[in-house]
């Protein structure tokens, strides 16, 4: 024989619960605020559904029959395990909001974190954000930050939370006024028929001049610059070719890629926090948020290998407390 399947509502439970306790329909329905008659259709509801007598009506009110005094337990178990829920979902929105402190170069801020922050919060209001752009590099242990966005090789020193994000793509740019006076290179091959700007003093840029002077000559170098953003100036000025990361270069009207993205240009990042910080749920949310949404393409970012993913790992070399 098949039986069909019992479904009902948790309200009606609630209701057979305060009937049980109050002896009555009125008691009841007082104590919860609500109709009598309310009160009385509702458990009929819940009796029919579940095909069983549960109380017996009378002068005295209503009492339990032996199907009802056998469920009683039951359902007491049912609302204790119902308020258990509640409260811990009460207590995970309250851990999901509160501020987070984020910390990146001024560049990656604007262009990669700072949408990111704002698609973020249109799906979690109750998050705030402290943006931290210093000139100094900021310390996760110490508490200056929660989150910092870090463009590294590699991370060394004392363990922190480490999630590796999609590789930040760079490559050669030219001003469009450039291209139709001069042409631009179509390979690196090419770049030494140009003059070359390069970057000076700038801490993570110097791979990029040595890029180019691998291809050109301390002879070709018309200028230089000692941040990505002066850079974008002086490539607007017409002076010469230079790198760029992607994310900034692509979105600069007057300049334009000259090539691909070499590989030999990407630079790993990483999105990091102290173990203290990462152990609350808005920011372990935000980081993961953070990891699945920056994309390949717009973001001139490009996907890392196999080697993804969150690991603890050494984070707080001269060149990484940011």
């Amino acid at each position: 024989m098949r039986y069909a399947a019992v479904v009902f509502d948790w309200n009606d439970l609630r209701l057979f619960l305060q009937v049980a306790r109050a002896g009555s329909t009125l008691a009841a329905a007082r104590a919860l605020g609500v109709n009598q008659t309310t009160v009385a259709r509702r458990i009929a509801t819940l009796e029919h559904g579940l095909g069983l007598a549960l109380f017996e009506r009378g002068p005295r009110g209503y009492e339990l029959t032996a199907d009802g005094a056998g469920l009683l337990l039951q359902a007491e178990a049912v609302e204790a395990a119902t308020l258990r829920l509640e409260a811990e979902a009460g207590r995970r929105a309250r851990d999901l909001a509160g501020s987070i402190r984020v910390t990146a170069t001024h560049p990656i801020m604007r262009h990669l974190i700072g949408p990111l922050i704002g698609s973020y919060r249109r799906i979690n209001p109750e998050v705030t954000f402290e943006i931290l752009t210093a000139a100094r590099h900021l310390s996760l242990e110490d508490g200056e930050a929660d989150v910092a966005f870090r463009s590294a090789k590699a991370l060394t020193g004392d363990t922190l939370v480490a999630t590796r994000l999609p590789d930040i793509t760079a490559t050669l740019y030219c001003s469009d006024a450039y291209r139709e006076r001069h042409g631009a290179p179509g390979s690196p091959a090419e770049i030494a028929g140009h003059p070359v700007l390069v970057y000076a003093g700038t801490p993570g840029m110097e791979r990029f001049a040595a890029w180019l002077l691998a291809l050109s000559s301390p002879a070709r170098i018309a200028g230089s610059a000692n941040t990505p953003e002066d850079m974008v100036g002086t490539l607007l000025s017409g002076m010469g070719v230079s790198v760029l990361p992607c994310f900034l270069g692509d979105a600069t009207p007057g300049l334009g890629r000259c090539f691909e993205p070499p590989p030999d240009l990407d630079r790993a990042w990483w999105a990091v926090a102290s173990h203290e910080a990462y152990g609350r749920p808005r920011v372990r949310s935000f980081m993961a948020f953070a990891a699945e949404h920056i994309r390949l393409e717009g973001a001139g970012v490009r996907r890392p290998g196999r080697d993804n993913g969150r690991q603890s790992m050494p984070a707080t070399a001269s060149s990484d407390r940011r």
